[in-house]
């Protein structure tokens, strides 16, 4: 992972801000938390992996913010330099973020089977009309979601435009567009802010607090209203899901890649952490729907903040770290005797740690 850059490569809009003093000033204390983790701590080896995860964290959060609105993070690390003891105060900070915000897109997802349809004649515009006859005060739940984005992405995955081989089953269309070339694949309806985030909440439960630590991390990235528009079943929104093939549903969801916005509205730059994920893939995505009111994009806020969490994964080894933890967890059922295991047991069960307050 690499060091934090020096104070002259922040963003230009960082350096022009008008509270430009206070913000690179909080960035020196990021910078001066790294060398003293590095040269005086004292820490042995993991110890000292993990608190550079921490306080890189922190640090490259100044690099990719979603916003101008930086204030929360300058308050937070501001306010945790003022504890004591100070450095581990920050720490503490910079594995909050670590928890409540890298952790949180990075953790498994799980998915609903895609919808089934019997093999008919029926043309694209005929398929439309059936789903559409069929999600009539429908709840709103992932099966829904995934009907909905289907019909506004056309059936299609929105980067390779591979079309859904389930759907294709039902639609002369379809199937003629696939004898003229048109690639084929098993997608998936990938949520931006997971649905993990409400899944299972009740009134005074731990995950109830869980959550709510969550989303006023989320807030921090200068959009408070995230929770009003995502809360309970609402995080099936159709401006929070896309339908992606299966392979970039899966580099999407462990942080590989990432949609950065242009200039031109709806249109993305589709970026990866390694040059290799973006292999047969378009270098720009252009997102489009029938009917806007109806069928609304992806909200440019969500895919904006999800950008900053997969650079901010990658650049501080928090993804390295949690790729890691993942893999163990497919191979460890049982908590070693002597806590070898822990971190593993800790990443799985997220809704039950306790709440780092900041």
């Amino acid at each position: 992972m690499p060091a934090l850059p020096p104070v002259a490569e922040l963003p230009r809009w960082i350096r022009e801000h008008s509270m430009s003093h206070r913000i690179i000033s909080a960035y020196n204390i990021c910078l001066g938390l790294e060398s003293w983790v590095q040269y005086e701590a004292g820490f042995h080896l993991e110890e000292r992996d993990k608190a550079l995860i921490q306080c890189r964290i922190l640090g490259y959060l100044f690099h990719h913010f979603p916003s101008e609105d930086i204030s929360s993070l300058v308050r937070d690390i501001v306010t945790a330099n003022g504890k004591i003891p100070r450095n581990t105060a920050l720490l503490e900070l910079g594995e909050y973020y670590y928890v409540y915000f890298v952790k949180l897109f990075m953790s498994n997802k799980c998915h609903t089977p895609a919808p089934s349809y019997p093999p008919s004649r029926r043309s694209a515009d005929d398929l439309v009309e059936r789903i559409k006859g069929e999600l009539m005060d429908a709840p709103q739940n992932h099966q829904t979601a995934t009907k909905k984005a289907l019909i506004r992405d056309g059936f299609k995955c929105v980067v390779t435009k591979a079309i859904d081989l389930t759907m294709i089953k039902s639609s002369l269309a379809l199937q003629q567009a696939s004898r003229n070339g048109a690639p084929v694949a098993i997608t998936e309806c990938a949520h931006i802010f997971p649905e993990s985030i409400n899944s299972g909440v009740t009134h005074g439960s731990k995950k109830e607090d869980y959550a709510a630590t969550v989303w006023g991390v989320l807030e921090r990235f200068g959009h408070g209203n995230l929770r009003q528009h995502l809360n309970g079943a609402d995080i099936h929104r159709l401006d929070n899901v896309m339908t992606l093939e299966k392979d970039v549903y899966h580099d999407f969801y462990r942080l590989k890649i990432y949609f950065t916005a242009t200039e031109v509205p709806n249109r993305y730059k589709f970026e990866a952490v390694r040059e290799f994920f973006l292999a047969g893939r378009p270098g720009y995505v252009t997102l489009s729907t029938p009917d806007a009111e109806q069928y609304p994009l992806p909200n440019p806020i969500y895919l904006a903040i999800h950008a900053t969490c997969a650079k901010v994964a990658h650049l501080s080894g928090a993804a390295e770290h949690i790729e890691e933890i993942l893999r163990c967890m497919e191979d460890t059922c049982v908590l070693a005797e002597d806590g070898g295991s822990s971190d593993v047991l800790y990443t799985a069960i997220l809704s039950s740690m306790p709440l780092l307050q900041f």
